[in-house]
């Protein structure tokens, strides 16, 4: 069984044109499961340019009161953002939000491609800030409806090259029938995906909420609306890779029995997931989108005389790569 971020990947693969032959970045948003929203409106926006993306559902009925899905996520100021919840009878709603990036880097001293080492390690920071407000308490609410959720995922995947064509290729076979040889496919691509897998960083934001699931084992992360909790991943990709993190926020609450009042049950993730990046010492990192933040577009390495122009344009980032080269701080700056 493909996990969900999963599959939200090769949903916003889906959206490809036929004639694209690699992916080095994407953004996407989901929201569904609001009651009363219109039947037009669709649940599903994705932007695969890297760009910025966002999609919201908001319905306000007499009959069931107000409730909201909204998510969006955008590489250019590298945060996730999704929320769920609202005031009413029956609350089923859930926001899934993801970005993906390719990062290199180059020398900052030659402008070449950098030669990794085994001692290089890059690391990611994700700077999460989120809040939750309800009106009953957890056992009053087990006890209208023992199905009662409020859940919110954050993962982290980094890959060698070559796992976003094979989410591509995913994409492509869910969108036809599904015989066995797709399905045999689908089996090989995602071993493969496996395969180049690198490293995953995952918690639950705030402890798993509901009645049949124990969450006492996983990992979690307190998050408080005005401290920052902070998830962090180091490895070493040993050359370029490719990476995405997705965030899902999940509230569910349809009590057997018609409540006097309407029932406030919100997970508020809107204020931002910001996400910061830093490589080896003395690089500039290098980015398939060209848009997160402190990282040059990725291409062909240039001439001298085009990389002296770059230079002048990037003066600042060499200054900070130049500047934190003791410290091995490399190029990380936070983007909230």
């Amino acid at each position: 069984m493909y996990p969900r971020t999963l599959l939200l990947l090769a949903a916003a693969m889906a959206s490809l044109p036929a004639a694209a032959q690699t992916i080095n970045s994407l953004s996407q948003s989901s929201v569904s499961y609001v009651y009363g929203a219109p039947p037009e409106t669709p649940l599903y926006i994705a932007n695969t340019t890297g760009a910025a993306t966002e999609a919201s559902i908001t319905a306000d009925t007499t009959n069931n009161g107000f409730e909201q899905a909204y998510a969006g996520a955008s590489l250019a100021t590298a945060s996730l953002k999704a929320r769920s919840g609202g005031t009413a009878n029956n609350i089923n709603s859930r926001a899934s939000v993801l970005f993906g990036d390719t990062f290199g880097a180059i020398d900052a001293q030659t402008g070449q491609a950098y030669e990794w080492t085994a001692a290089d390690a890059v690391s990611f920071s994700f700077s999460v800030t989120g809040a939750f407000e309800q009106s009953l308490s957890a056992d009053q609410m087990a006890q209208l409806d023992s199905d009662f959720n409020r859940a919110v995922l954050f993962n982290f995947y980094a890959y060698r090259p070559g796992a976003f064509d094979r989410q591509a290729r995913i994409a492509e076979l869910l969108e036809g029938p599904l015989d066995d040889a797709a399905i045999a496919e689908i089996n090989q691509l995602s071993s493969e995906i496996e395969a180049l897998q690198i490293t995953r960083a995952y918690s639950w934001l705030g402890r798993v909420y509901s009645p049949y699931f124990d969450g006492s084992q996983v990992p979690y992360l307190d998050v408080s609306a005005d401290v920052p909790s902070v998830i962090t991943a180091e490895f070493n990709p040993g050359g370029a890779f490719e990476w995405f993190a997705s965030l899902d926020v999940t509230t569910r609450f349809r009590p057997d029995q018609t409540l006097a009042e309407r029932t406030t049950f919100i997970a508020d993730f809107s204020h931002t997931v910001g996400a910061s990046f830093a490589g080896p010492a003395g690089t500039l990192t290098t980015s398939g989108s060209g848009l997160f933040p402190n990282t040059v577009p990725m291409a062909p390495v240039p001439e001298p005389a085009t990389w002296a122009l770059m230079l002048v344009g990037g003066a600042g980032l060499l200054r900070l790569a130049h500047t934190r080269q003791a410290s091995q701080a490399g190029n990380a700056t936070y983007a909230g």
